[in-house]
């Protein structure tokens, strides 16, 4: 059994990650172990999301680990095909783990 501040603490970590959603905190007070586990599985997904966007970039940038003003630029002029679409997996890390992972925190609770 969670106390409050623990589902506290879970809700700030799920909306640290995917962002304020009410949907979400409805459930809060249901909050319980398996709820834990999701949201590990959850930030793990994003973690290596997150991962993989940066290894992209690099890679993309010879290995640069910032972006600087004009690189997609340089890159479009260099006209090498480095990346697929497949890879850059439409609007990012945040709304792709939102998507994967709302539903399974709110039935967590049931």
């Amino acid at each position: 059994m969670l106390s409050n501040e623990e589902k506290d603490y879970l809700y700030d970590i799920i909306s640290a990650v995917i962002g304020e959603d009410h949907s979400i905190k409805i459930y809060k007070s249901g909050f319980n172990e398996t709820t834990i586990d999701v949201v590990e599985k959850m930030v793990e997904q994003n973690f290596q999301c997150n991962a993989n966007m940066k290894e992209l970039i690099k890679g993309l940038l010879g290995g640069a680990s910032k972006l600087s003003k004009g690189w997609l630029t340089k890159l479009l002029k260099a006209g090498k095909k480095k990346v697929s679409k497949t890879e850059l997996k439409g609007y990012g890390c945040l709304v792709s783990v939102k998507s994967r992972w709302k539903s399974a925190i709110i039935s967590s609770t049931i």
